[in-house]
């Protein structure tokens, strides 16, 4: 994930604040979902290229380590897709788009009407 990201989509929560007008919330929302999409991606290329080399026992590790719990019978993907998941909503972007979101939802407006 680049800094530069996680820095456009901060700056686009902090100017969500200050509005109210669901037209305007909507555009920025428009912004800063391809940022959110990327870092998504970003988050998901490395995090499998990293498990790439583990064991299912040692991905089991990292992942209780970053506190999933694999239920008995997970398979190696769901639990890889947990931890994609775990680390991508832990980002800087994913915690300021999400903020951008809920202004957005509190004003009435989505990006899906």
């Amino acid at each position: 994930m680049s800094a530069d990201t996680a820095t456009a989509l901060l700056d686009l929560a902090a100017r969500a604040e200050q509005l109210t007008d669901p037209t305007g919330l909507r555009a920025l929302l428009a912004q800063g979902h391809p940022l959110y999409c990327q870092v998504q991606e970003d988050v998901r290329t490395h995090t499998r290229a990293q498990a790439a080399g583990w064991s299912d026992q040692q991905l089991a590790e990292h992942a209780a380590a970053e506190g999933i719990a694999a239920a008995p019978g997970t398979s190696r993907e769901d639990l890889l897709a947990d931890l994609v998941f775990a680390r991508f909503d832990a980002t800087p972007a994913a915690i300021a788009y999400q903020a951008l979101a809920e202004r957005a939802h509190a004003h009435h407006t989505d990006l899906i009407d």
